[in-house]
């Protein structure tokens, strides 16, 4: 280290001021050569009065030809991973061009002493990738075409900067071949030696030889190393001899790494094999379903459905009703009933109006809400089957109207169809629903064992409260009182 030291300094206190442009030493102070070949110099210089330090690269005129239009688009280039153009000197010798300096470790050096994992290399390569389709982007494309570990630099946050555009070039859409080849042997692609022109898939090979590089430490290929298989792919494909033959730009590059990265990759698995059971579970499933409905008993004079009535429980609800009511109206059938035979027993069993039973809430009602001039908050067709959920709602207005009404049980303010749901609440907290298995299309005999069962505990509450009462009017207090 203390030789090549020494060496930089020779080479500072001996090379010719004259060469540069005056007003570039008048404002940079040289710190030290960083490369000096190919007719190019490279420093860190410092700005005067400054602790500012920026690249310099002093381009020999001689063997280094850029055109004006070129050098106005690579100096044109912003983007948060490029080092910025701050500006540029000439006279007619060299051409030196200013830029941003980057602190951080080139990839050669990041690579050996870190030796990234997978997850890391993908991580990196995805970061490039977005540099590379800002540059291929830009109208004309910029094509790099010195993608190597030495002009890639990791920062101390792990942002990735590209750096070294000294052999950038714009795409010429006329041109058949690069009229003159620049580029590192390793990194460079079969077209990079004349065969045809660059464009954005030169970058895409050397990227993939990069990519290598950081996997196996070797930009040259081996076919005795073996290493992540979805990497390894990406790699093959990105350094085919035929361009057309690799990926069509550096976004394809970036999907295709995303979906290569270890994590996704587990994920994917875990998904398949999520999936793998699923299926087994639903063949096992399905199996067993049909095998119940090929043994299935069938309805037989011993056997009942759990979700039908017994004969039994049937004809006690309909004889209860049809006693208390001294009426015929409760059918003990398996017949369906319907919104037709729910709003006529309003009428002919508990005297609501007809045309309160049978009214329809307003067209302008967007909402089920209870309203005064209706007795059902949404518009059924008579013809509708009935529900379990009907038939509490029902009994349970007609009971107990101000359990409708009261929705401070629920956990919303009103939500969908609250008076229902607090009805429903009420039975099953009452017991008015034990028994009652069919939800859907209740039978005449379903709806009269529901209503039974209300009207059973409606009559023995209210026994148990008359019973206070009696005995509380009876209590010499309360005589005294009437005293």
């Amino acid at each position: 280290m203390t030789d090549i030291k020494t060496s930089i300094d020779d080479f500072l206190t001996s090379f010719d001021d004259s060469r540069y442009p005056a007003d570039f030493l008048s404002n940079f102070d040289m710190m030290e050569c960083l490369a000096n070949h190919n007719g190019t110099e490279t420093f860190i210089v410092q700005e005067k009065g400054t602790d500012k330090k920026y690249i310099a690269k002093c381009f020999d005129k001689r063997s280094y030809k850029l055109s004006m239009a070129e050098s106005k688009i690579l100096h044109g280039i912003k983007h948060k991973a490029i080092p910025a153009f701050i500006r540029e000197y000439e006279n007619d010798e060299l051409l030196c061009v200013i830029r941003e300096y980057i602190e951080g470790l080139p990839l050669s050096r990041y690579q050996e002493e870190r030796q990234p994992d997978y997850q890391t290399v993908i991580q990196i390569g995805i970061q490039l990738c977005d540099i590379l389709a800002y540059l291929h982007n830009q109208s004309p494309p910029i094509i790099h075409r010195d993608i190597k570990p030495q002009n890639v630099i990791i920062a101390d946050n792990g942002r990735v900067w590209l750096i070294d555009f000294d052999i950038a070039r714009v795409y010429d859409t006329e041109a058949n071949t690069d009229t003159q080849y620049f580029g590192t042997k390793e990194y460079a692609p079969p077209e990079q030696y004349g065969f045809t022109q660059t464009d954005c898939r030169t970058d895409i090979y050397s990227f993939g030889v990069l990519l290598r590089f950081l996997v196996t430490g070797s930009a040259k290929e081996n076919p005795n190393i073996r290493y992540y298989r979805p990497l390894e792919k990406i790699i093959r494909k990105c350094t085919a001899f035929s361009p057309k033959e690799r990926y069509a730009s550096a976004e394809f590059v970036k999907n295709a790494l995303r979906r290569a990265n270890p994590k996704v990759q587990r994920c994917k698995h875990i998904l398949i094999g999520a999936c793998g059971v699923a299926i087994v579970a639903l063949c096992i499933f399905g199996g067993v379903k049909w095998w119940q409905y090929e043994t299935r008993e069938v309805f037989t004079a011993d056997h009942t459905p759990v979700f039908v009535l017994t004969e039994e429980q049937m004809t006690d609800a309909v004889n209860y009703l049809n006693e208390k009511y001294n009426t015929d109206y409760f059918k003990a059938s398996d017949d369906i009933a319907n919104m037709g035979y729910m709003r006529q027993m309003l009428v002919d069993i508990y005297g609501y109006s007809s045309e309160y039973a049978f009214a329809m809430p307003p067209e302008e009602q967007q909402w089920p809400e209870e309203n005064d001039n209706n007795f059902y908050p949404w518009g059924l067709p008579e013809t509708e089957y009935v529900a379990q959920d009907i038939v509490v709602y029902t009994i349970v207005k007609i009971l107990w109207p101000d359990v409708i009404t009261d929705y401070s049980s629920l956990k919303d303010d009103n939500g969908e169809f609250p008076g229902i749901r607090v009805a429903v609440a009420f039975a099953e907290e009452n017991g008015i629903l034990d028994g009652a298995k069919r939800p859907d299309d209740l039978t005449y005999g379903d709806v009269a064992f529901i209503i039974a069962n209300a009207e059973k505990y409606y009559d023995k509450t209210r026994q148990i409260s008359l019973k206070y009462f009696r005995r509380w009017a009876a209590s010499p207090p309360f005589c005294f009182l009437l005293c």
